[in-house]
């Protein structure tokens, strides 16, 4: 079967989590017979064109949660320079996904000795885009995120899209919120996990982390692509 690459986008945070290569390693195992590989767009190694030699007809998944330019620009710049396969959509804003944002969120609420009772207020933080259609997604993972709870919730952004992570928690804390939550959606910790503390909320989620959903949604990328559901004529 194709080949199943996994490309995220690389960081210089040194000791970094090194999550692309466990979700790589989940996925493997739940789809027995195909080979996964993963690389990444830039700072880390191997590299996306190392993940890609030699594959015929590869099978990219991006590992992101939102749409932007290296999903829309990069990625197919690779496989086109590749010679041949397809990109598939990126991982978010799929339900599986942000249940496990409320999870990481619910892991902490219980560290703190806190319950979903004394949260006023959630925001979603995400990493921000200037394309229209990475925020309304992230809006709609917001919404998604308050039916789940019941809290009331909007996104956020820790770059290139408002209202900024501060600004969001300050708005929320003038409005009478005393408590205000923040569901970390990222995938992973470094520059922006580490910015989310110092935003004024009472209550940060740590990312998504290495969960099972990350593993699911990947797989379900993959089988999109080559086992296409036959749509009615």
């Amino acid at each position: 079967m194709n080949r199943l690459v996994l490309i995220a986008h690389g960081t210089r945070a040194p000791g970094a989590e090194p999550l692309l290569p466990l979700v790589a390693d989940d996925v493997a195992r739940l789809l027995p017979g195909v080979e996964v590989r993963h690389g990444y767009v830039e700072f880390s190694s191997p590299s996306a064109p190392d993940a890609l030699d030699g594959a015929v007809d590869p099978v990219v998944v991006p590992f992101f949660l939102g749409g932007g330019y290296h999903v829309e620009h990069d990625l197919p710049s690779l496989v086109t320079a590749h010679g041949s396969g397809t990109v598939t959509r990126h991982l978010g804003p799929e339900p599986d996904l942000l249940s496990g944002v409320v999870e990481r969120l619910t892991e902490q609420l219980v560290t703190e000795g806190a319950d979903w009772q004394e949260v006023d207020a959630v925001v979603l933080a995400a990493a921000g885009t200037r394309r229209t259609s990475g925020v309304a997604e992230a809006r709609e993972a917001a919404r998604a995120v308050e039916a789940m709870t019941g809290v009331p919730t909007r996104a956020a952004f820790l770059s290139a899209a408002d209202p900024s992570v501060r600004a969001a928690v300050r708005e929320l804390h003038d409005e009478g919120a005393e408590v205000v939550a923040l569901a970390t959606y990222l995938l992973a910790e470094g520059h922006f996990s580490r910015a989310l503390h110092g935003a004024g909320a009472e209550i940060v989620a740590p990312p998504i982390g290495h969960h099972h959903s990350l593993a699911d949604v990947v797989v379900r990328r993959y089988l999109e692509q080559v086992e296409p559901t036959d749509e009615p004529v």
